[in-house]
C-alpha cells in the first residue's frame, strides 16, 4: 500500500522510531487492493499485522465503560477506522481521553485516503478530512498523533 503520514502536534517524535519504523514498513509492504466493500478484509489485514508486532488487542479507555481504541503498545494508542466518518471524531476523543487521564503519551490514527476512502463506500472516513479537522481542533486534541493514510 501506499502510505501519506501527518503529524498532529509532532505526534512522529512523540513515539519511539522502534514503534514507527515497523508499522510504516509493514503497512507499506501490505498488499491489498482497495475496492468497494473491503473494509472488513483491511481492518482485519491491519489488526493481523500490528498484532504481529506486539500491538495489543481492544483496549478500554475506562475500566468501567465498554468504549474501547483498536490496540496500544508501549503507552501509544492506535486507532484503525475504516468505517463512517463519524467514527473519526470518537476516535480522537477516546485518544484524547487516554492522553489526559495519563494512560497514554501519543497516538496513531489508521485511515484511508480520500480517493481510497471513495472507492470503497460512500461517507467513509479519510486522511485528508482527518488532516484539516485536526488542524481546527488542535487546542482541544493536544495530544500528539500520527496520522496514516493507506491507498492502493
Amino acid at each position: 500500500m501506499k502510505l501519506i503520514t501527518f503529524n498532529h502536534h509532532l505526534g512522529s517524535l512523540a513515539i519511539k522510531e522502534s514503534i514507527i519504523q515497523p508499522l510504516l514498513e509493514s503497512l507499506g509492504a501490505t498488499e491489498i487492493k482497495i475496492e468497494k466493500g473491503c473494509a472488513s478484509v483491511l481492518r482485519k489485514a491491519v489488526e493481523r499485522l500490528i498484532q504481529l508486532q506486539g500491538w495489543s488487542g481492544k483496549i478500554k479507555i475506562d475500566k468501567s465503560k465498554g468504549i474501547t481504541i483498536t490496540s496500544m503498545k508501549d503507552n501509544v494508542g492506535l486507532c484503525l477506522q475504516t468505517g463512517n466518518v463519524g467514527r473519526f471524531y470518537a476516535d480522537i476523543l477516546k485518544l484524547q481521553t487516554l492522553y489526559l487521564n495519563g494512560k497514554a503519551e501519543a497516538g496513531v490514527l489508521i485511515l484511508p485516503t480520500k480517493q481510497a476512502a471513495n472507492i470503497m463506500g460512500d461517507n467513509l472516513v479519510n486522511f485528508e478530512r482527518c488532516v484539516e479537522e485536526l488542524d481546527l481542533y488542535k487546542k482541544i486534541i493536544t495530544m500528539p498523533i500520527l496520522v496514516i493514510g493507506i491507498d492502493n
